[in-house]
């Protein structure tokens, strides 16, 4: 299962990790998202934020991984005003649902790398698949230009999706990353970018270590 990370988003932003399994080894894939507010965020309207943007991520993503990466949780902390935190935790179910057999390799991964307005040399925030299919893959390390294709169309609505939640006292959602650290000095407070668009890498990733150069 997934550790949430101990360093505080900004006030009123939010880390969710949604975290399964594949072939008994444990993976999750975490976001950040800023949240806009009309009054103090309640435990209901964050729970059933949480329960939109898990099903939400089931409905963008599960088409590109096959079933042997299954979902288990999606956990949530918002850092509140003040110094505080309310989490919330929804299990899930179910399970990728594209034909095929996975990649033998379980750390082979579909790249998704989203895109913000600023860039700092070392990468860029990414979000890695398991349960990859092997209908999918030329020559071991390439996607196929169909699956990238397929893939950057279901980012972008999963982004396009989940900036419209806004239950209850939560009036505003915008998807993207937090900046902890620049210059090497730690950011006080830190700073929220806004997800502009994403794409998708046509060579295979790894959660391990990358099989090379990327293309592009």
């Amino acid at each position: 299962m997934c550790k949430m990370a101990s360093r505080r988003g900004p006030d009123n932003s939010v880390r969710i990790a949604i975290s399964g399994s594949q072939n008994s080894v444990n993976w999750a894939n975490v976001f950040h998202a800023q949240l806009t507010t009309s009054s103090a965020i309640t435990q209901t309207d964050l729970d059933t934020w949480t329960t939109s943007f898990q099903a939400q991520y089931k409905t963008s993503f599960s088409g590109h991984q096959v079933a042997n990466a299954t979902y288990i949780l999606a956990k949530a902390v918002l850092y509140t005003p003040g110094g505080g935190q309310l989490t919330s935790a929804v299990a899930m179910t179910g399970a990728g649902v594209e034909a095929g057999t996975a990649v033998a390799d379980d750390s082979v991964a579909k790249v998704v790398s989203w895109l913000s307005t600023v860039y700092w040399r070392g990468g860029k925030p990414r979000t890695y698949l398991p349960g990859c299919p092997t209908a999918d893959v030329l020559n071991n390390v390439q996607l196929t230009a169909a699956s990238v294709s397929a893939l950057a169309t279901s980012a972008g609505a999963f982004r396009t999706a989940i900036n419209v939640l806004a239950p209850g006292t939560i009036t505003g959602t915008k998807l993207g990353f937090v900046s902890f650290r620049t210059g090497n000095a730690d950011r006080v407070p830190a700073v929220f970018y806004e997800y502009t668009g994403a794409r998708v890498h046509p060579r295979l990733g790894t959660q391990r270590r990358r099989l090379g150069k990327w293309l592009n």
